[in-house]
């Protein structure tokens, strides 16, 4: 009987230490950005300087079962947003989501600390047809803040059918990560697809992101 208890538990361990391996992942992932280069076939001037960004690395904890992938997704339209070398999260074949990633140039003047994100994600919080905010801040550092946002967007499968007329688009809504760092002068977003996970989960993997140099773990 002792025995038979024994295997008993050592089997409900094992379950649950599977189930919250699934639920955390296997540990950090280091992502390299930029992820490859953009296509430029009208030689913008800024998309020069984001192909010649120096590479940095995003660390991040991922549920174990999702997956990176840099092929654009076959589906309408992913979430608006202002990032540059996308890659694309899946679960299986499920598109959960993507991360990517822009450059920015640090603000240097008198502002609180927690008004700063608004210095380094104004095209994200001032299009006309995207918003990522309201923004909460999870984790902030001397250098750099992580933080969960509401994303709000215009139907993009809608918007033919009110030409001109925005404020009658239906809205969208669900939830990202934004995470900025001042030494790097770079910041990432990873957007969500509506119902995919709930805005809790999304601040627990917020916690575990982190920007780097390249090479540095």
């Amino acid at each position: 009987m002792k025995k038979i208890l024994s295997i008993t538990f050592l089997l409900m361990f094992c379950i649950m230490a599977a189930c919250t391996k699934e639920k955390a992942g296997a540990g950090p992932e280091f992502i390299t950005f930029p992820a490859y280069e953009e296509e430029n076939p009208a030689c913008l001037q800024y998309v020069d300087e984001i192909n010649n960004t120096d590479e940095f690395q995003v660390s991040v904890s991922f549920p174990g079962t999702w997956t990176l992938k840099s092929e654009r997704p076959d589906v309408g339209a992913v979430i608006p947003g202002d990032f540059y070398t996308p890659l694309y999260i899946y679960e299986e074949d499920a598109l959960i989501g993507y991360i990517g990633f822009n450059k920015f140039e640090p603000y240097t003047g008198e502002i609180p600390k927690e008004q700063y994100y608004q210095t380094v994600y104004p095209s994200l919080r001032l299009s006309s047809l995207f918003f990522w905010d309201p923004y909460t801040a999870v984790n902030t550092t001397d250098t750099g803040e992580t933080g969960v946002a509401d994303i709000w967007y215009l139907d993009p499968e809608k918007l033919d059918n009110h030409p001109g007329a925005n404020a009658e688009v239906p809205q969208l809504n669900t939830v990202g990560i934004l995470s900025y760092d001042t030494e790097l002068k770079v910041y990432i977003g990873i957007a969500f697809m509506p119902g995919k996970i709930e805005r809790e989960q999304a601040a627990e993997i917020a916690q575990t992101v982190s920007l780097l140099p390249a090479g540095e773990k």
